[in-house]
């Protein structure tokens, strides 16, 4: 319908920016494992340092495996993650795998011609499970369903201004469009909230609702965000337990002898950074 649209109407965008010429080497599997037992709990605490059934976030976000030929990665949120899960038996998982044009380092495929038990594997490997177990924990120990989906990467492709079609079109008075790949300011795309403010925008403008569209989180280069985003992608440490290099670490010290007494002091303070 967009690409129909488009064509009549340039003001509306350019669709095949983002449905055409997708590299081959994209992201579009994903897989949802139930782990069933808790013979895989412990591998996934060794790596996070976090007991998975504490009731808080697991990963705190996606962990990439760096050296996957797949540029693997899991996230595991805060459990239980649905209702209907059972809490003293299942935790739940989600996978990815960002290059999906080469062999994995266990399962000598690429990641399309996997079945679920073999994108289960290919993770176990990479969490250290030993060899000879793995199979049997795939198969025995998880539920996993594959997802195909393979205009994931659009989101993510090169654009310009225009090739996104506005919410409510200049001069429209009963056509809008909503979700992820209409314009909207400020906002980032991937979201829940980007969907959702995008349908705020469209009925507050075209019944003429007197209401403001709620603001994005001001985080952009707000140096309090920054920092306190520091923290906690170093584990909750100031910086003086970071690791850094002789020369990084000669220039924490000048730095912080430079804002000594200073309202930058006083906000890597209230990040717990010193």
């Amino acid at each position: 319908m967009w690409k129909t649209l488009a064509e009549r109407d340039r003001s509306l965008g350019y669709p095949e920016k983002f449905s055409e010429n997708i590299p081959d080497a994209n992201w579009t599997i994903s897989a949802t494992v139930t782990l069933t037992d808790d013979k895989i709990a412990p591998y996934i605490e060794k790596i996070t340092g976090r007991d998975p059934r504490n009731g808080k976030i697991v990963t705190g976000g996606p962990c990439n495996i760096k050296d996957s030929s797949w540029l693997y990665g899991f996230t595991m949120s805060r459990q239980p993650h649905f209702a209907a899960q059972d809490p003293q038996k299942e935790l739940v998982v989600w996978l990815y795998g960002l290059f999906s044009d080469k062999p994995g380092d266990y399962v000598k495929k690429t990641i399309r011609e996997c079945t679920g038990a073999e994108l289960t594997a290919e993770w176990l490997f990479h969490l250290g499970v030993p060899v000879d177990q793995i199979d049997d924990l795939a198969h025995n120990s998880a539920r996993t369903i594959p997802c195909n989906m393979p205009y994931i990467t659009s989101y993510f492709m090169p654009r310009a201004v225009g090739d996104r079609l506005l919410v409510v079109p200049e001069g429209s008075k009963n056509l809008a469009f909503i979700g992820n790949f209409a314009e909207t300011e400020r906002d980032t795309v991937f979201t829940t909230e980007y969907s959702v403010r995008t349908a705020m925008e469209a009925v507050y403008t075209l019944l003429n609702v007197d209401r403001g569209v709620p603001e994005v989180f001001a985080s952009s280069f707000d140096a309090r965000m920054l920092m306190n985003a520091l923290y906690y992608l170093n584990d909750k440490k100031p910086l003086a337990e970071i690791k850094l290099p002789l020369v990084g670490r000669l220039v924490e010290k000048a730095a912080l002898a430079k804002v000594k007494g200073t309202y930058i002091e006083e906000l890597l303070a209230d990040a717990k950074l010193i």
